[in-house]
């Protein structure tokens, strides 16, 4: 009975509204700033940062602070290596190619490989802190929550590359309807992820001690949703470079 009535204290401290306001202004801006041009990068870098800083401090898991460590981590190496994508690609082998596509999309890919090669590492160090457990009580949720934070935080910086896809014009060619499918689905999937983070806000356990947690979940769908919007600027760079004609 104690445990029930502590949890129910919790309730008043989940607000589906804030978590919507949050979730509309955090896309508001992102997509948004896309829109400025030259200005687009720079403001979508702080705004990534905010994020990322935001929802290490209101983590939305239970665990200790290494778990916290590792997603911060993961989310610093995504970020440099998409900034750099972006810039100079000094990080990067060079790219030995002239196709626009190639050309267009090559920050994407290169990054896409980072992003891979991190998620492959951090599970490994994943499984392996689980199995160094002396008690492996609640493992498998121990491990996807952590799990999910790491990949919540490597996810973010793909937000930068949507002002790859603010420059392109895929719209004005006689295919012109897959860039429309794109922008649909992209959409869906948009307002999918909103709606399951109501489902969220009711199941997820958050650590006692983190400060209205439910600002970390508000934040998660907006972080996973940067994939969303790195494969909509790939599928729209495919649209004006590679259905040419």
């Amino acid at each position: 009975m104690t445990q029930q009535a502590s949890s129910d204290t919790t309730l008043p401290r989940r607000p589906y509204g804030g978590v919507l306001a949050v979730q509309i202004i955090a896309l508001v801006l992102l997509i948004g700033a896309s829109l400025l041009g030259q200005f687009a990068l720079f403001l979508e870098v702080p705004l990534c940062v905010v994020a990322m800083v935001a929802f290490t401090v209101f983590w939305p898991f239970r665990g200790t602070w290494i778990d916290r460590m590792l997603g911060v981590l993961a989310g610093l190496v995504s970020f440099v290596f998409a900034f750099n994508a972006l810039g100079s690609g000094v990080l990067y082998p060079p790219l030995h190619t002239t196709g626009k596509l190639a050309v267009a999309a090559g920050p994407l890919i290169r990054w896409a490989c980072v992003y891979v090669f991190l998620l492959a590492a951090f599970t490994v160090i994943g499984f392996a802190r689980q199995m160094a457990r002396e008690q492996r009580t609640d493992l498998v949720r121990s491990l996807s929550q952590s799990l999910t934070g790491v990949v919540a935080m490597a996810s973010m910086p793909s937000w930068l590359f949507i002002v790859v896809a603010a420059s392109t014009h895929p719209f004005g060619g006689a295919r012109f309807w897959a860039a429309d499918a794109v922008c649909v689905v992209a959409l869906a999937l948009v307002v999918l992820m909103v709606v399951a983070s109501r489902y969220w806000l009711k199941d997820f356990d958050p650590d006692p001690a983190v400060p209205t947690p439910w600002i970390g979940i508000a934040l998660l769908p907006v972080m996973l949703l940067g994939l969303v919007a790195f494969a909509a600027t790939l599928a729209l760079l495919l649209c004006q470079f590679g259905m040419a004609g």
